[in-house]
């Protein structure tokens, strides 16, 4: 039984010419980066990185995502629990309401 060639550059094989401007480069691939019109990975992974910090933290409108379930949540759909914890203090904890985690809690005091 014959075995079959891959097609396109030989596996483990690093570097070549660009199939289409002909210049040598490294990596894998027939396609050089310049004419991928690929951006940078390294950026990519950064702008994904900022954007997901910036839902999670609610930096960025529309909500933020439970760092949990990855649920997306706003003040509206946000279950609170307000309880009172001495006659003077109240205490309102945040969780998610889909996958009901922790999220966190805030206490005050009141006046008599």
């Amino acid at each position: 039984m014959a075995s079959r060639k891959p097609f396109g550059p030989a596996q483990g094989k690093s570097g070549g010419r660009c199939a289409l401007c002909g210049k040598a480069f490294e990596g894998k691939g027939g396609v050089c980066t310049a004419c991928s019109s690929v951006p940078d990975p390294a950026s990519a992974s950064r702008r994904v990185a900022e954007r997901v910090r910036d839902r999670v933290m609610g930096g960025e409108t529309g909500g933020f995502v439970c760092p949990f379930c990855r649920a997306e949540l706003t003040w509206e759909n946000l279950r609170t629990y307000e309880t009172e914890v001495t006659i003077y203090v109240r205490e309102k904890i945040y969780a998610c309401p889909k996958c009901r985690a922790f999220l966190g809690a805030s206490s005050w005091h009141t006046e008599g």
